[in-house]
């Protein structure tokens, strides 16, 4: 009892000890749970004024934020005695900026604008370590309240559990060891955004072509282009990426001609302006941190200056996304790391706009403002993808038109970008309406004579979609049998064939892919993966079997059409290729509780708007979750939720399947894959991969034997690469013409033999003539 009774004590004094304020936010407090070296540092960090111990309010409510911008309000009540506060230093009402410029400091980070006015980005305490700097900084912090979220990692939390992660050795170890802080982000100067908006109005072809009113001309304004700073660079297509913005604006013999968009973000906050409290902290901290934070603060006082002394704008160009004029592949960003968070078309929308159109494209964001006035910006990664920083962008807005390509794909991701936003204050725009050969997108309409306003004024809110009457689906239905071609998936640009049976990959189907092991299922669905991820799909891979590291080199080899390993030297260039899809990894292995993988998967479809899932393979993630009879329930199990994930959340989930280990390997049908027949019911598709031939052989059939969409099964013959590591579709194998099979001649009967010495012989002795020519018989 005496044992338990000293527990008990201790856990009080445990609780006691880690009681926090959260008044206006929470706040950092310096707490017993800290080693004496930690509460000395922060304790120098403190402002002098808000060391002084206060009164416990134990009825304030707080409000923990959500960091996807819903509201969540908890009521909690916090009692503390008065020697349990003594170690708990409290601060005031202005005491938390001051705490947050002061830790910000002593990490040695540079802070960037957020996408919100009262908001940071800094470096994420959880996921950061072991990153690069322009990777680290994912935190979104707010000034106002204390509260953070990572819009990588998800961590999300009070600037009291900030500071408590990021005095952990792992963050501490990422901290510089020099006085100096991270370089201040990228700047462009302004000349060179001049001289990119001259070239473009220089080049008589593509400025007639943005601004003319002939056919096929987009009939955008000058005065509009030159507002979202549209300009005109020209890119050399043989170089891996721009590491000079004057070569862009200057060009070479080789250069070919690239628009150039820039994304803009606030150029600075009040308090990343706060110079003069900067200043302030530095003399008040200088005798507590013998000049190590005061250098650091004069350091960032200089560069603040020297930002606030070269422009005094609002916002400034954070990144140029730089796209070629005839060459559609050629899409590059500058710079590419440390980027800030920006969005085409920010600085468009004024403090009191309240609607915004979001667009796929920027020359379609352009079109909608100009025809409409309703200020516009563009999603910034690809057609169909709104991450996390751009949501934080459009919080602020009471109404959001989704205006995107007016087509299947285009149609399914507004309806996504809408459940993302809130429904309630999102309305699709369809710009062929009940055309089904209009204009797909804005600034085609504009181009075609279209008025965009009346376009807008159609905008429909997004209806629920678990009730639905013929009224709503009778356009669907009209639009499936007028245009078959354009419903179809997502289709492959390497495997041809593969399109004619497959159709593409569709959202809301279930895949199931089996096959023989070692006849290579992983490689062929991470190349097809690929394959449809530089269509820009965004995909989610789950290896359960082999490890990311190891899957990623082979994906990165069958993207760059070599093995990376034999050609080290282009490592780097092809990482940085790679790292422009958007393509996410699961962090599981082995064996992992199929309820855990599904949260996960919800998670990187809200924030990634992934629309492919692979999980590879199956019995590798059920295995030791069941045994015996049970694992073909709980394998039943975890089919039937991919199976209504997929309908709910409208992604296409592919699971790779092992065989029955007694089923010969030329026998192999829908039949034979592990486990209940619910498997294969379950599924919309169902594939089989074949070794061709014989054990040496590097051929392989794909065999679709379940087809929900239209029915139509066949075969697919692919033949192994081992310099690229991937597949290349090839002919079905020659059939053999019929032989006529006759028996041995040492197993002739006594008859057969002598009718075969007979034509024998009666051939050696046909007449010939002279020159040997067969003579007819009379």
């Amino acid at each position: 009892m005496f044992g338990t009774a000293m527990l008990r004590a201790a856990a009080v004094r445990r609780g006691l000890a880690r009681a926090s304020i959260h008044r206006h936010g929470a706040q950092r407090l310096i707490t017993t749970q800290h080693k004496p070296a930690q509460r000395r540092q922060l304790a120098t960090l403190m402002p002098a004024e808000a060391q002084d111990n206060t009164k416990l309010n134990d009825t304030d409510p707080w409000t923990k934020p959500d960091p996807f911008g819903h509201t969540a309000s908890t009521r909690t009540t916090h009692t503390c005695s008065k020697s349990a506060a003594e170690d708990i230093v409290q601060s005031d009402d202005g005491a938390l900026e001051h705490s947050i410029r002061d830790f910000l400091g002593s990490t040695r980070q540079r802070p960037r604008a957020g996408l919100k006015a009262d908001e940071l980005v800094v470096k994420c305490p959880v996921c950061s370590p072991g990153k690069p700097r322009r990777l680290a900084y994912s935190a979104h912090l707010s000034t106002q309240t204390g509260a953070f979220v990572c819009t990588n990692c998800f961590e999300q939390g009070s600037w009291d559990k900030y500071q408590e992660l990021a005095m952990r050795r792992n963050f501490q170890n990422t901290i510089p060891r020099t006085r100096a802080t991270d370089p201040p982000p990228f700047e462009f100067a302004e000349t060179t955004l001049v001289q990119l908006r001259t070239n473009l109005v220089a080049h008589e072809e593509i400025y007639a072509a943005l601004t003319g009113h002939e056919k096929g001309q987009l009939r955008l304004r000058p005065e509009i282009l030159a507002q979202y700073g549209v300009g005109l660079g020209f890119l050399d297509t043989g170089v891996p990426e721009i590491s000079d913005v004057q070569a862009l604006v200057e060009g070479s013999d080789h250069a070919v001609p690239c628009l150039v968009f820039p994304r803009t973000a606030f150029r600075t906050n009040s308090f990343i302006e706060g110079t003069s409290s900067l200043a302030d902290i530095a003399n008040s901290t200088a005798q507590q941190n013998k000049g190590v934070i005061s250098s650091m603060l004069s350091e960032m006082q200089a560069d603040s200056n020297s930002v606030s002394d070269s422009a005094q704008a609002e916002f400034r160009t954070v990144q140029l996304k730089v796209v070629g004029w005839n060459t559609a592949e050629l899409e590059m960003y500058v710079p590419v790391d440390e980027a800030q968070p920006g969005l085409f078309g920010f600085h468009i929308a004024g403090p009191d706009s309240s609607d915004v159109i979001l667009t796929s494209h920027e020359l379609d964001a352009v079109a909608a403002y100009q025809e409409t006035g309703v200020a516009a910006v563009s999603l910034p990664r690809g057609p169909y993808q709104l991450p996390l920083d751009a949501m934080r962008a459009l919080e602020r807005f009471e109404r959001v038109y989704v205006w995107l390509d007016d087509d299947h794909q285009g149609e399914e991701a507004a309806k996504l970008i809408a459940r993302k936003l809130g429904v309630d204050r999102c309305q699709i725009v369809r710009t062929r309406g009940n055309i089904p050969h209009g204009p797909r997108s804005a600034s085609i309409a504009l181009a075609r004579g279209y008025n965009l306003s009346d376009i807008l004024e159609q905008a429909q809110p997004v209806q629920h979609d678990k009730v639905l009457d013929f009224s709503a689906l009778r356009e669907a239905v009209k639009f499936e049998v007028t245009n078959p071609d354009l419903i179809r998936g997502v289709e492959s640009k390497e495997l041809p064939g593969w399109n004619a049976i497959y159709k593409g990959l569709r959202p809301g189907e279930l895949t199931i892919l089996s096959g023989p092991t070692g006849c290579g299922k992983t490689t062929v669905i991470s190349q097809m993966s690929l394959d449809f991820c530089k269509s820009g799909v965004s995909t989610l891979w789950g290896s359960f079997e082999i490890p990311n590291v190891r899957l990623a080199t082979r994906m990165m080899s069958q993207f760059a059409k070599r093995n990376i390993a034999q050609n080290v030297a282009e490592i780097d260039y092809w990482s940085r290729k790679f790292e422009q899809l958007p393509m996410y990894f699961l962090k599981f292995h082995g064996s992992t509780n199929p309820d855990t993988v599904l949260e996960t998967m919800r998670h990187a479809v809200y924030a990634y708007d992934v629309k492919h899932i692979v999980i590879d393979n199956l019995q590798f993630m059920m295995s030791m979750q069941a045994k015996g009879i049970d694992k073909y329930d709980a394998q039943d199990a975890a089919i039937a939720t991919f199976r209504q994930f997929a309908t709910d959340e409208n992604v296409h989930i592919t699971v790779v399947a092992h065989l029955r280990k007694d089923q010969p390997s030329a026998d192999v049908d829908i039949n034979s894959i592990f486990g209940s027949a619910k498997v294969t019911q379950e599924a919309d598709n169902v594939v089989i991969l074949q070794r061709q031939g014989n054990s040496d052989s590097m051929v392989r059939c794909i065999n679709v034997v379940k087809n929900r969409f239209d029915g139509t099964l066949g075969k697919v013959f692919i033949e192994y690469d081992r310099d690229t590591m991937a597949f290349t579709e090839v002919p079905p194998p020659r059939k053999r013409k019929g032989l006529k099979i006759v028996k041995s001649s040492s197993r002739l009967s006594m008859a057969d033999r002598l009718v075969a010495e007979m034509e024998a012989d009666a051939a050696s002795q046909r007449a010939v003539d002279a020159d040997g020519n067969e003579i007819p018989s009379s």
